[in-house]
């Protein structure tokens, strides 16, 4: 299954939503038409939601890594108890 860079950048504009009204139409037959397109645009849509997954996870890694550094290291105590009375209010 070879897709061509051309085929690629539409699959791309129809699944971020930069396709024209008439574009979208037009990519909605070729697929009905061109299973192998479909399948290109499957797995397409595959890889963007494990690429958001992915970046998602690598987000709460970096919060942990900062939560765990301001409320657990001794230097930053005072700000962590001024945090915790800001809360319990």
């Amino acid at each position: 299954m070879k897709t061509s860079l051309n085929e690629l950048q539409l699959i791309e504009d129809f699944l971020l939503g930069d396709a024209n009204a008439e574009d979208k139409v037009l990519m909605q037959a070729r697929q009905i038409l061109q299973p192998d397109l479909q399948e290109s645009v499957y797995w397409q849509q595959k890889t963007y939601r494990l690429i958001e997954t992915y970046g998602r996870e690598q987000l709460r890694q970096e919060i942990r890594q900062v939560h765990q550094k301001l409320f657990t290291s001794p230097e930053n105590f005072s700000f962590s108890e001024r945090i915790k009375q800001f809360f319990s209010k």
